[in-house]
């Protein structure tokens, strides 16, 4: 069978399965850093829920831009400008603190879901949004997989 030269086979097939992985340690790792803050922030501190979204957001954001930048989505120094990967990044990351505030203020306020599993829910949806955001646009470009451990 004669394929098109341009085919290069459904998404899900060129997907770097190394990358996946390490993406899905990364996001663990991530998610216990956010959660483990929110619940400090919110619990501990008594901060308000946006606050302790903030902060939790905070946290993530340099354990995940750290992880993403220099293992799951690791790039050669030159061939990638680290400034617009970096405003890349906080922006997309911006906008996604605003929906995750969003879904969390509506499950509380619309349908009686605490913040501490509206969080598990967000993050669920996120992992998935996430993962394509930076695959195809924050760190968007020639990719050399994973560092192999």
């Amino acid at each position: 069978m004669n394929l098109h030269l341009y085919y290069q086979g459904p998404v899900y097939a060129r997907i770097d399965r190394g990358q996946l992985v390490a993406y899905m340690v990364t996001g663990a790792v991530v998610t216990g850093a956010d959660y483990g803050t929110f619940t400090y922030l919110f619990s501990v501190l008594s901060q308000s829920l946006l606050i302790a979204t903030v902060g939790a957001y905070i946290v993530g954001l340099i354990v995940s831009y750290l992880l993403s930048r220099y293992w799951v989505f690791r790039k050669g120094a030159d061939r990638q400008n680290s400034a617009t990967n970096l405003f890349r990044y906080v922006a997309f990351l911006l906008m996604n603190l605003a929906i995750t505030f969003l879904m969390l203020w509506a499950m509380e306020r619309w349908f009686g879901i605490s913040p501490y599993i509206g969080k598990f829910i967000v993050n669920f949806f996120m992992f998935f949004w996430i993962y394509l955001g930076n695959t195809y646009w924050v760190f968007a470009g020639e990719k050399i997989g994973p560092i192999k451990l």
